[in-house]
């Protein structure tokens, strides 16, 4: 079955054929597995796959740069798809991730990523659609959302909630520490962080 297949239209960017996804996000869990078995301390808890309308795939997990940062999983597949297909990612490619792609501008997560954020580097790519395994709690209802694609999380609790597993080894501080002055529970109406935005923001 092609990619195209998997999709009503491209023009309105909607996923289908969850079943299909949800095999290929189970292999990039074995990946993230497998990936810690061999080296923690060199490879991430993220894993994501780049698939283009013919079926190929390119997946990775995501790794220390040179310079201390690290390239995101995102990134990593995308770049391996150009560099095993030698081309760039086609129309009609599809993204799929075990944690859904970071939009953060500035703190922890943008120090310490290299690059611009994934959301930035998929908005500025030929892909419209990303399918992950969990969406990340402090993303996408506050003012650094700027995403142009379609993102779904899966309907199969079995692999969100170990997709979650992977992400809360280094979210939970971060979601708990940060999130409220970065979501909508954390601004004043009015404009501003609330009381609670302060408290988490100090």
């Amino acid at each position: 079955m092609r990619i195209t297949d998997l999709l009503e239209s491209d023009d309105n960017y909607e996923i289908h054929n969850h079943e299909k996804l949800d095999k290929i996000l189970v292999k990039l869990c074995e990946m993230v597995i497998e990936a810690q078995q061999e080296d923690s301390e060199y490879f991430g808890m993220v894993a994501s796959g780049v698939l283009d309308p013919d079926n190929n795939l390119a997946a990775a997990v995501n790794y220390p740069n040179e310079d201390g940062t690290r390239v995101h999983a995102e990134r990593a597949a995308m770049e391996l798809y150009v560099s095993q297909y030698g081309s760039s990612i086609p129309e009609g490619s599809i993204i799929i991730t075990t944690l859904s792609p970071c939009n953060e501008h500035s703190d922890i997560t943008a120090d310490g990523r290299y690059g611009e954020s994934c959301t930035d580097l998929v908005n500025n790519s030929t892909v419209h659609k990303v399918y992950c395994g969990y969406q990340d709690p402090s993303q996408g209802d506050d003012e650094h959302d700027e995403r142009t694609f379609t993102l779904m999380e899966t309907r199969n609790p079995a692999i969100r909630n170990l997709c979650k597993k992977f992400a809360d080894t280094f979210l939970e501080g971060h979601v708990a520490e940060s999130a409220a002055w970065r979501r909508k529970e954390g601004k004043s109406k009015k404009g501003g962080l609330n009381a609670k935005g302060v408290a988490s923001y100090r």
